[in-house]
């Protein structure tokens, strides 16, 4: 097995394939690769000692045993060869575009597979993404015959033919999800025979936050015990892996695996330190998440990890990583954990074997936790998809177990019995709140040989004379007491009346808690952490006069927001948003299957909700029924018809030709930093002062902000107007570097336009409260002047977090809109 053939046939300074060397860093890889060359085929490719073996098969794998496929030898490539997907150049061997096809593990069914090959016939069981179960691999003739045949086993994978062809069933890359016309048009991978894999530079993430300096210490957020699992669609739940909690710090080409107590672990688990490096290099960045040992089940085993640490095995752990703390400049800890994960989704490689995103599930965390206990889990982890993350226990975070299971220390241990050697059982305590060391049982099962050496040694050291526990355990005469500094993973069906464990069992020492820190765990009543969790209502909710229908319907997909979320939130903002949308003319953003796809609304139609009115406008040669509301009603009303947006006119019904305020729209372009746009919009502020004009600011719930200036309802609309535009050209006037003041997109880079279209007959502009039909449904938001900060972030809201600015505010940014009587000279 050597890669000397496949080395001579390609000049490396012209493809991107990997040069490669002889590796079992991923032991029993299997991939296909689908390559477009001189005639399409699949590349058939098993790791055995080192290299990639490798077939040709013209016609691609077939799930019908009674289909042979043929299969053309040809040479080893590299195991680094299995992850490459690109393009081979025009001239080179090979050339054309690769698609990383299925990838997987391999199982020899012989018992030698190296002679199995060389006797032509391989007996295999794959476990990949799309082909999975036996198949056989055999020469037609003689050892030199480079022609083999691939033909699927007959077991429960297996289909026929005309009934399912798994190549045109699953057409996709496995790594991109790209077809081969879309891998053509956008190369990824690069291979250098100096550096290996290298990525095109990715486009920084933009984060709206301040730049801060990466800290260099942080205490992971922990989970609150519950009695079941949380529901909702505000909760998404992980798996609870059985490992250790390790944060990793990565500042350009220094990694460090920290444990929850601070304490370095990076010697331990150095195959993770490498990968790190391999696609983090010369990068800022903090992961949080859980190194963990697989079983035979691929379960996380705690014991197989504290056997291996103890033993200094080098084995293949694995980086399950589910939480970003920092990235590039910015700490990231205030954004909501639905924002961080989607992060940690774009800078994660895809398939990697050693580091793994934790995925997650949204909502039914019953029947989650239910199928973790189903496949022999721990539990699972529910936290809360709007929270921060916060360096302390909380109850944003939640853990749910299948078996009670938590962490003790010992306090001391007996003499052996029968053939059993070093020790009969160990003594279990706690720390209570005052301090007190509290016996709580004996553990005497969880041991083999070699953890019950190893125990002991550990023992021997911290041998003390004096019971340490707050009681006489039984046995005392005999036994032997240590400092309660060794802590032992135990797992227990219950507590009993007298606080002992019930069938306790050793799963293994920890070495990353602090003794001082271990407590009983008490379980909480998962109501009260709704309740807690849950944001407090501003107002008490009324009874409406109609059920609302479809109340689960999602219009927000990737926040889960439902038509009773859009409800909630309309009934606890009422007697906010109210004095800015009642007794007007409205248009409303309809969308009634999701934010995505909407329809404008303005007239009045037969079936509307109960509490929307209608009043008649004269629209040039006729006159339509426009939509009005006059109260909460109404305004529940509105979320009925699964309006999400609200445009009011800027005129009351009574008097619905003479506008009551003036709007100017500051809108920038792509390019111009939200600075600009706050100095804009402070920039018109103090022109309106000029003529006397008090104004108010509010955002947009996009990019841009809204100047909003109440006058008496004195003037009709085409004054309104022509004052407006003229304001506005003057602004223009005065700096046409900075602004732009007509709609021509070609004529807006770079610059802020000015829109005083709002100001027009039948022109409308979104109300203050109002959500946007946008992705995570932000929220159009009064504020004082003094309130902008250049960090867009700071002045940006959504229907999660607008409740918390309103409960905390003292005073009202706008209370003072609808007292201002301002009349405009002109």
């Amino acid at each position: 097995m050597s890669l000397k053939k496949y080395r001579e046939k390609r000049d490396f300074k012209k493809t991107s394939e990997p040069p490669g060397k002889i590796s079992r860093q991923h032991k029993n890889l299997f991939v296909i690769q689908k390559h477009a060359a001189s005639h399409l085929h699949y590349d058939f490719r098993i790791e055995l000692k080192g290299v990639l073996l490798s077939w040709a098969v013209p016609k691609g794998p077939c799930l019908d045993p009674t289909v042979k496929r043929l299969a053309m030898h040809v040479e080893d490539h590299p195991v680094a060869y299995g992850h490459f997907e690109g393009i081979i150049p025009k001239g080179e061997y090979g050339g054309g575009t690769v698609m990383l096809w299925d990838i997987g593990t391999w199982k020899s069914l012989d018992e030698d597979p190296v002679a199995a090959y060389k006797n032509g016939h391989l007996h295999i069981e794959l476990n990949a993404k799309k082909l999975k179960g036996i198949w056989n691999l055999f020469r037609l003739k003689n050892k030199d015959d480079k022609s083999w045949f691939l033909v699927k086993a007959k077991d429960k994978y297996a289909r026929p033919l005309a009934e399912y062809d798994v190549l045109e069933k699953k057409k996709k890359s496995v790594l991109t999800g790209y077809d081969l016309n879309q891998i053509a048009k956008k190369e990824e991978n690069v291979w250098s025979s100096k550096k290996g894999l290298k990525k095109k530079p990715k486009k920084k993430l933009k984060i709206n936050l301040p730049t801060s300096k990466m800290p260099s210490i942080i205490s992971p957020q922990l989970a609150t015990l519950a009695d079941e699992a949380p529901v909702g669609h505000q909760w998404l739940h992980e798996i609870k892996f059985d490992g250790y909690r390790i944060l990793a710090f990565i500042e350009k080409n220094n990694i460090r695996l920290m444990s929850r107590n601070n304490n370095e672990w990076t010697q331990n688990f150095k195959n993770i330190a490498i990968e790190l490096n391999k696609y983090f290099r010369n990068q800022n960045i903090i992961f949080d998440g859980e190194v963990v040992l697989l079983d035979k089940s691929q379960h996380s085993s705690f014991q197989l990890l504290q056997n291996a640490i103890d033993e200094n095995e080098n084995k293949p752990f694995i980086y399950y990583i589910f939480d970003l703390l920092y990235y590039d400049k910015y700490n990231v800890m205030s954004l909501t954990l639905l924002e961080r994960k989607n992060l940690l989704k774009q800078i994660l490689p895809k398939d990697n074997f050693i580091l793994r995103l934790s995925d997650h599930v949204i909502a039914s965390g019953k029947e989650v936790l239910k199928k973790a206990c189903e496949m022999h889990l721990e539990g699972i982890i529910s936290k809360d998809m709007q929270s921060i993350y916060q360096q302390k226990r909380t109850k944003t975070w939640v853990k749910s177990k299948c078996m009670q299971r938590q962490e003790f220390l010992i306090g001391g241990f007996t003499k052996p019995m029968g053939r059993r050697s070093f020790f009969g059982s160990l003594y279990l305590g706690y720390y209570d709140k005052k301090g007190v060391f509290k016996y709580c049982g004996n553990v005497g099962t969880g041991f083999n040989q070699a953890s019950l050496e190893n125990i002991y040694q550990k023992l021997k050291k911290n041998i003390i004379e004096k019971n340490p526990f707050d009681i006489k355990p039984p046995g005392i005469t005999t036994a032997t007491w240590v400092k309660p500094v060794l802590i032992a993973e135990i797992e227990f069906i219950e507590w009993t009346n007298g606080g002992r464990l019930r069938h306790p069992s050793f799963k293994g020492l920890r070495m990353d808690k602090s003794p001082k820190k271990i407590t009983r765990e008490k379980k909480i009543s998962v109501k009260k952490i709704k309740s807690e969790v849950k944001p407090k209502l501003l107002l008490k909710k009324i009874k409406l006069s109609f059920k609302l229908t479809h109340p689960d319907k999602i219009l927000y997909p990737e926040d889960r927001i439902t038509k009773q979320d859009i409800a909630n939130y309309y009934d606890n903002i009422a007697e906010w948003i109210l004095p800015y949308i009642v007794n007007r003319p409205l248009t409303l953003v309809r969308s009634p299957e999701n934010y995505k796809k909407t329809f404008y609304q303005k007239h009045l139609m037969p079936g509307s909700p109960i509490g929307l009115f209608q009043i008649k406008i004269k629209e040039k040669n006729k006159t339509d029924n426009y939509i009005y509301i006059k109260d909460r009603e109404g305004l529940m009303g509105i979320v009925q018809m699964s309006a999400l947006e609200i445009h009011p006119w800027g005129s009351r019904i009574e008097d619905y030709e003479y506008p009551d305020m003036i709007i100017f729209d500051v809108d920038p372009a792509p390019d111009v930093p939200w600075k600009k746009v706050i100095e804009a919009a402070v920039d018109i502020q103090e022109n309106l002062l000029k003529i006397k004009l008090k104004s108010f600011v509010k955002t947009t719930g996009g990019k841009g902000l809204h100047v909003v200036v109440p006058i008496k309802p004195e003037h009709d609309w085409g004054t309104i107007k022509e004052f407006a535009h003229a304001f506005v050209l003057l602004l223009e006037e005065n700096n046409p570097q900075k602004y732009v003041t007509v709609m021509t997109k070609a004529k807006r880079k770079g610059k802020i336009y000015l829109d005083y279209l709002r100001n027009q007959r039948g022109a409308t502009s979104v109300a203050a409260y109002s959500i946007r039909s946008r992705v995570h449904a932000p929220v159009s938001v009064p504020l004082a002047w003094d309130e902008l900060s250049s960090n867009f972030k700071d002045n940006f809201y959504t229907l999660r977090t607008v409740g918390e600015r309103l409960r905390k505010l003292k005073k009202d940014p706008w209370q003072d809109f609808f007292k201002v009587k301002q009349q405009l000279k002109i």
